[in-house]
């Protein structure tokens, strides 16, 4: 996607405005079409969950800024078309929201944050998801089977980063009957030893 020379204008006027960028009610039918494209793109999933956002009203999808828009280092990506993508709120608000931990190497991600090995878990845009993960999800009835097959460093990575094992759980659990408690990991471990500990803590 591309924009218009009319959608550069108003973006630019935008930014002249000053206050809140993002939130100038004259961006609205740039971020309908932003939302519109990725949703096309995506086959209408979140790009870190993957989960369906089929016939989703455009309020209750996020558009997603990678490098988050909220974070002074990154303000000039806001509008970059390869920085942003679709995501559901848990991933976007409760989860990543203005994080930068995912972020290979900080001082060096600029000027080209363009580049795949620059981040630890799978891009939206530099990085084909179904390379790094398998998203399985079955359905009959009220009966739901969600599975993430982790295939690369990347993959698991984004598993532990975005918790997909939650959905997991919430999902198996509803089938079984059975009430599971998730253990909380102080999030100031290293990603390295959380991961091998919650891996340790799936198998208990």
């Amino acid at each position: 996607m591309n924009y218009t020379a009319d959608e550069i204008a108003i973006i630019e006027q935008a930014k002249n405005e000053g206050g809140e960028i993002w939130k100038n009610l004259i961006l609205n039918p740039i971020k309908r079409r932003v939302k519109l494209h990725y949703r096309t793109g995506n086959s209408e999933q979140c790009c870190y969950c993957r989960r369906d956002l089929q016939d989703e009203f455009n309020m209750v999808i996020d558009i997603e800024h990678v490098l988050p828009k909220g974070n002074a280092l990154f303000i000039e990506y806001m509008f970059d078309i390869e920085n942003l993508n679709i995501s559901c709120k848990r991933c976007n608000m409760n989860i990543k929201n203005d994080r930068v931990d995912f972020i290979v190497d900080l001082p060096t991600i600029k000027p080209n944050y363009k580049v795949s090995e620059k981040y630890h878990f799978i891009h939206p845009n530099f990085d084909n998801y179904f390379d790094h993960i398998d998203y399985e999800s079955t359905i009959r009835n009220n009966k739901k089977l969600i599975k993430y097959n982790s295939k690369s460093k990347k993959g698991k990575y984004t598993y532990f980063y975005f918790h997909l094992d939650r959905i997991e759980i919430d999902t198996l659990s509803k089938v079984q009957g059975v009430e599971i408690k998730t253990n909380e990991l102080n999030p100031d471990l290293p990603e390295d030893i959380k991961a091998n500990l919650e891996q340790l803590l799936d198998k208990l």
